[in-house]
């Protein structure tokens, strides 16, 4: 009778292993309307990938924000985005905008560091 050598692998069944790996830094806020621009208003209690309440945004929100190490939404955005509001995703000078049947459209462009209204004009 001939042996057939057992080759055993492990793997590890913990979550991260199993999910995409959440952003290591994350600053979050809200987009408001000021003076015919957007402003951008920190929140430290606006954290999507933490699953304890968001904050209700303030009535001039026009658009939630995170700065983060990595540009990729992460399962937590949903719940922003069920706020009626997009969100803007900014990483190392590039942004998308996610945004799923918003009760306010993201209908601004950005000039420098600021956000002006309506398209780009090219």
């Amino acid at each position: 009778m001939r042996k057939i050598p057992i080759i055993i692998v492990v793997l590890s069944l913990s979550a991260p292993a199993l999910s995409a790996p959440q952003a290591k830094t994350e600053i979050c806020g809200w987009l408001v309307l000021q003076d015919n621009e957007l402003i951008e208003l920190a929140d430290q209690e606006l954290q999507p990938r933490d699953p304890k309440p968001l904050p209700i945004p303030p009535a001039q929100a026009t658009a939630a924000y995170c700065e983060r190490d990595t540009m990729m939404s992460y399962v937590g955005d949903e719940r922003v985005v069920k706020l009626g509001l997009p969100l803007v995703i900014r990483s190392g000078g590039r942004e998308g905008v996610l945004e799923a049947d918003p009760t306010v459209l993201f209908n601004y462009h950005k000039v420098g560091e600021k956000y002006l209204p309506g398209k780009a004009q090219n």
